[in-house]
C-alpha cells in the first residue's frame, strides 16, 4: 500500500473518530479524549490489519 493511500486511511479514521466524539456530550474532556484514541485506533487495526502502530508513525516522522 503506498503511503498516500495510509494517509487517506488515517485522515478518514480521525475525521470518523471526531465526528463520532463530537456528537456525544462528555462529562470530561479525558473521557473525549480517550475515547477518541479508542475509536481511531479500532479503525486504523482494521483498515490497515497488517501494518504495526509503530510503522504508521514511523511514516509521519
Amino acid at each position: 500500500m503506498h503511503k498516500q493511500d495510509i494517509q487517506t486511511i488515517v485522515s478518514a479514521a480521525r475525521e470518523t473518530a471526531d465526528s463520532i466524539v463530537g456528537a456525544r456530550a462528555w462529562k470530561t474532556a479525558e473521557d473525549a479524549n480517550a475515547m477518541h484514541e479508542v475509536i481511531f485506533w479500532d479503525m486504523l487495526a482494521k483498515r490497515l490489519p497488517n501494518t504495526s502502530m509503530a510503522d504508521l508513525l514511523s511514516m509521519f516522522d
